[in-house]
């Protein structure tokens, strides 16, 4: 049973998160507060926040059980690429995305391509977003489940409620707000646990003696093409998958400035490469501990995604458990909150009220405010309903972002970078990498279907074929459009370099 202060420090985290969207709820006083939090957010605010988004729970939690199994190779989509996406974006992406003034990543699809591709990618990125929050749901029951004993069901359900709220009382504004306490909190926590962790399994050398080998490989050995295969696809799916990201556009949006936007995505990279190796060090501990016999060496064979929080039961007192606890709560919440508004601003903004626009209909920000703020209740209660079918925390992490590779990661390039790229292109490739990937999951009947090296790197393929040609063999009936602000300036195609 849990220690009675444990649960006193997680109901202050807990309600100490929906106070915040309350207190932030009352500085919404418009669409654009809610959305892009008044373009005002600085940088150290953009740092934590992004860190915040990235660190959830299939990076704390699955990092440490792929490790646990498989060495630093097994770990390579995330830290590893997940971080390279940060920098990429930071150094190439930022700044011609902030000069378009964009409410959401969609808008950059209707601009330079047309209503019907907009559309459609709004909708091709409903589906990572509802995966990746259902991740940090499964990783919140995980969580709950096993120190606290409350039961599985009941753990995803509370910390659903309460993600879903100050989401949707607060905005961008309260995900970014709480997102950078949360950064805090989370390295409090780890930095609590492993120090204790170290010590005792009998220090560093001691974890030196009962390292595997090739641990620490950071490339394949002896690998046939399907193991260089696998490898290349945890780098693209994440690394590349995470560039047309709508959750990081929008930090952003919501930046001061553009040296603000850049500078708080690099930062933010770096810093998710250096602490993600955090979770790995855990997965070593537990090894050396089952290696010394300090405990059994079946007890992560079912499910070594609990590696981080059996190490946090066994050694912290109730206050360092409830302060880790916490930690690890808001790790889950940070990254829910964020995918749970990118996807109802894409409901919202880029298909309720731009599907309006189209009859002709302006239902005026305020009418926009209220159904962007129903859409969060509808896209967490949807994550909630499908974290009850899925299992593995790292596989699906790694999967909902492979499906943003699969079918909009040449689509976005393509606007910045190839003045031929047209609509009809977009269109096609859009439309066949998903259905390369969706008839993946029917056949197999998963969320995650195998080979992973296929179902990553063939429907992208696909897709960049098929763009390239549709949009080459169109040219005359679908002119290309140029990239503009909404107050007609052109965006030039070497804006794509930061200089």
């Amino acid at each position: 049973m849990p220690h009675l202060t444990e649960i006193i420090i997680i109901l202050l985290f807990l309600i100490g998160m929906v106070v915040i969207g309350f207190v932030i709820n009352r500085k919404v006083e418009d669409l654009d507060d809610y959305l892009v939090g008044g373009r005002n957010v600085p940088t150290w605010a953009i740092t934590g926040s992004l860190f915040a988004t990235f660190w959830g729970g299939g990076t704390v939690l699955g990092s440490a059980g792929a490790a646990y199994h498989g060495g630093v190779l097994e770990t390579i989509a995330d830290p590893f690429a997940a971080g390279s996406a940060l920098v990429l974006i930071g150094i190439f992406f930022v700044s011609p995305i902030r000069r378009l003034r964009l409410n959401s990543v969609s808008e950059l699809y209707l601009i330079r391509y047309s209503d019907r591709v907009s559309i459609l990618a709004s909708f091709l990125m409903l589906p990572t977003f509802t995966l990746w929050t259902a991740v940090q749901v499964i990783a919140i029951g995980k969580v709950m489940n096993i120190l606290l004993g409350l039961s599985y069901s009941l753990s995803i359900i509370i910390g659903a409620l309460v993600i879903i709220a100050y989401t949707y009382l607060g905005g961008l504004l309260a995900v970014v707000w709480t997102e950078t306490i949360q950064m805090f909190i989370i390295l409090l926590g780890l930095f609590v646990l492993l120090p204790i962790s170290i010590n005792h399994v009998g220090g560093f050398a001691e974890m030196k003696n009962f390292t595997p080998e090739g641990f620490w490989s950071f490339f394949p050995r002896g690998e046939n093409l399907v193991g260089w295969l696998t490898y290349i696809s945890a780098w693209a799916g994440m690394a590349l998958g995470n560039i047309p990201s709508p959750d990081i556009a929008q930090r952003a949006f919501s930046s001061k400035d553009e040296k603000t936007a850049r500078d708080g995505s690099i930062y933010a990279g770096v810093l998710y490469w250096i602490i993600g190796f955090i979770p790995i060090l855990f997965s070593l501990v537990a090894i050396t501990m089952v290696g010394k016999g300090m405990i059994p060496g079946d007890i992560f064979t079912e499910d070594s995604e609990m590696v981080i929080p059996y190490l946090a039961k066994i050694l912290l007192n109730p206050i360092g458990l409830g302060i880790f606890v916490g930690s690890l709560l808001a790790t889950v919440m940070s990254s829910a909150s964020s995918s749970i508004f990118a996807s109802a601003v894409i409901l919202s903004n880029d298909i309720y009220k731009y599907g309006k626009e189209l009859k002709g209909d302006n239902i005026g920000d305020e009418k926009a405010l209220r159904v962007t703020k129903i859409c969060v209740l509808i896209i967490g209660l949807l994550s909630l309903v499908v974290s009850f079918y899925a299992e593995s925390l790292y596989d699906l992490m790694v999967f909902s972002f492979t499906i943003l590779f699969n079918c909009l990661f040449f689509p976005f390039i393509f606007a910045f970078i190839w003045k031929k790229a047209n609509a009809y292109g977009a269109l096609s490739g859009m439309a066949i990498g998903f259905l390369i990937t969706f008839a993946g999951c029917i056949i197999e009947r998963t969320f995650v279907p195998e080979p992973e090296w296929f179902f990553t790197l063939v429907p992208a393929f696909a897709n960049f074929a098929a763009m390239v040609i549709v949009s080459l063999a169109t040219q005359k009936k679908n002119p290309p459009k140029a990239l503009a602000t909404k107050d007609g300036e052109i965006i030039k195609w070497v804006d794509l370099r930061t200089h």
